[in-house]
């Protein structure tokens, strides 16, 4: 499935280079997303920018950046003084070194993307590249320039494609030996009870899975929460479509809480109460949804 490329460029390993492609590997649009409305005109609500000693709101040409160098004391700085420090874009990626793929601590790893030929044209140069770091066993080091902003970058291979994950910066990183040196204490462990715990984990082992990572368990609890939860919040929205609880409407319209009756009211009355009855103990209301989210079954 063709997917809206985020940048285009070419990845370059010496004098070689090839046309290439990058679309965010991750999405959110499955998620269910709820916005806040007026309860009185049901038009959706906007967040301002509000000054806090007058308590007026300010437009978005009246802003200007600020750099706290104190509590509440501000040194402003001109949008047009930090666009001149914007980094110039550019199409090309390179790999400057390679390294074995277990090296870069995942605490580095930022956004991933997919990485695809673009067009025809050196595809073959493509996938040697991408043959030869998968031989080598290695993962490919560069730097790129997104949105602007210069960021390192991991190219590894992945199937027929490679991924490119962005990496933070070290000073964006925080360092946990150090941390775990200063805030743990060194404890003496009981051999029976590290003997114990060995074979608990022996018998938890499974297969790695993101939607139910418990599958290998015999016992323990529900899993997949988080997807059970989404499933409750589409089948709570969905109750609220079915039973025609709309508050948006055309300019001028009189408010409603559903639609004109006409013939096939009763249908979709009888449709309503059965998806109300599918959302049980809810009253298809957000307000009990935490009440019943471990109990309803995931939406298929």
């Amino acid at each position: 499935m063709a997917v809206r490329p985020t940048w285009r460029g070419n990845l370059r390993l010496a004098l070689v280079s090839c046309p290439i492609r990058l679309s965010p590997a991750t999405t959110d649009k499955e998620k269910i997303r709820f916005h806040k409305l007026s309860r009185e005109s049901g038009n959706r609500l906007r967040q301002q920018m509000i000054d806090p000693e007058s308590g007026e709101p300010v437009g978005s040409d009246e802003t200007v950046m600020g750099y706290e160098f104190e509590k509440g004391r501000y040194v402003t700085v001109e949008k047009k003084e930090l666009d001149e420090l914007k980094i110039e874009s550019s199409d090309t990626i390179n790999i400057e070194r390679v390294v074995p793929a277990s090296d870069v601590e995942p605490l580095y790893w930022d956004s991933p993307y997919l990485v695809e030929p673009d067009g025809k044209s050196g595809v073959d140069i493509f996938a040697t590249l991408r043959d030869a770091l998968t031989e080598k066993n290695v993962v490919g080091l560069g730097r790129m320039v997104l949105a602007r902003r210069e960021r390192p970058v991991m190219i590894q291979p992945r199937g027929k494609g490679m991924m490119i994950v962005t990496l933070r910066d070290p000073d964006e990183v925080k360092q946990p030996e150090k941390i775990f040196d200063m805030d743990i204490k060194d404890v003496k462990v009981d051999k029976q009870l590290l003997s114990m715990a060995e074979t608990l984990l022996e018998r938890m082992e499974g297969k790695f899975d993101v939607r139910g990572p418990l599958s290998g368990c015999r016992e323990g609890p529900r899993r997949g929460q988080d997807e059970r939860q989404e499933a409750s919040r589409r089948r709570t929205a969905r109750a609220h479509l079915e039973c025609r609880r709309f508050v948006r409407r055309a300019q001028g319209e009189p408010r409603s809480e559903g639609r004109q009756q006409d013939g096939s009211q009763a249908q979709r009355e009888a449709g309503c109460e059965k998806r109300q009855n599918q959302v049980q103990g809810s009253k298809a209301s957000l307000i009990h949804l935490s009440r019943w989210i471990c109990r309803a079954a995931p939406l298929r």
